[in-house]
């Protein structure tokens, strides 16, 4: 069996002294460093977590703005073709009545040649028989 005498004292005080002085210098620093390590990686993951959040809320919005661009490009594009239709149809009613209005003073002007052509014909006809009848009767007739 072993007694305890006095080198087993020295032996604990020795013990004590190093593993203050290995706390100290190795164990606390080694310590410290594992909780800067794990701050550091669950602050990391935490900031992670909340850039990813942030990075889904701006493209949301980003979304919705686009959308709302979107259905304003559409509307606009709608009124533009409606007024474009509705100054399509003023510029072919124009026309339309340009053409009607053209169309009608043709008409009289040719009504108007026609009927001076018919005078022009009872005339010359009117004259053909008056010396058809002199030729023939050998006399004026009146």
């Amino acid at each position: 069996m072993i007694l305890p005498d006095f080198t087993l004292v020295y032996q604990i005080i020795l013990f004590l002294i190093l593993w203050a002085v290995l706390s100290k210098l190795l164990f606390r620093p080694y310590l410290g460093l594992l909780e800067e390590r794990e701050r550091r990686t669950t602050g990391a993951a935490r900031e992670t977590a909340e850039l990813e959040l942030e990075a889904n809320r701006l493209k949301m919005a980003y979304e919705e703005q686009i959308a709302k661009a979107q259905a304003a490009g559409s509307a606009s594009k709608e009124a533009i073709l409606s007024d474009a239709r509705q100054q399509r149809e003023e510029l072919l009613g124009r026309a339309r009545e340009g053409a009607s209005s053209a169309l009608e003073q043709v008409r009289e002007e040719l009504q108007r040649q026609l009927e001076r052509e018919r005078q022009i014909a009872l005339t010359e006809a009117t004259n053909i028989a008056g010396d058809m009848v002199r030729k023939i009767l050998g006399r004026n007739v009146t």
